[in-house]
């Protein structure tokens, strides 16, 4: 892993969150009498190779391009994240803190990427 570092001056990649959730069991929930129900929990963080939090306005910034998981209709969504840095030490990520859900019958699965060093 060091070697690729050492070689690449940027690195990329994604992480998909494959989330179903039961919209009867609701507890911190918005719900509407015309649409599915929305959770209103916190977006997860990413740990870097180099032990760093993604947060806001930093080189490990996720780009959130597709964010359905906050839909509790009794059906499969996706979150997406892209990670892309100037800074190869922070790829790839090693670990997640997911966010919570208050939902009973909440099931997640996570697909992580490969990391393209350039």
């Amino acid at each position: 892993m060091k070697f690729l570092h050492l070689l690449s001056s940027e690195a990329s990649q994604s992480i998909t969150f494959h989330c179903l959730g039961d919209s009867t069991y609701n507890t911190k929930d918005k719900s509407s009498s015309t649409g599915p129900v929305q959770r209103e929990d916190s977006k997860p963080w990413f740990i870097g190779w180099n032990k760093h939090i993604s947060e806001k306005d930093t080189l490990l910034e996720p780009n959130l391009i597709q964010d359905e998981c906050k839909i509790q209709d009794g059906s499969w969504h996706q979150s997406r994240f892209f990670f892309h840095t100037q800074d190869s030490c922070q790829l790839p990520i090693i670990d997640i803190q997911e966010f919570s859900s208050s939902l009973l019958n909440y099931q997640l699965h996570i697909e992580i990427g490969p990391v393209c060093f350039l």
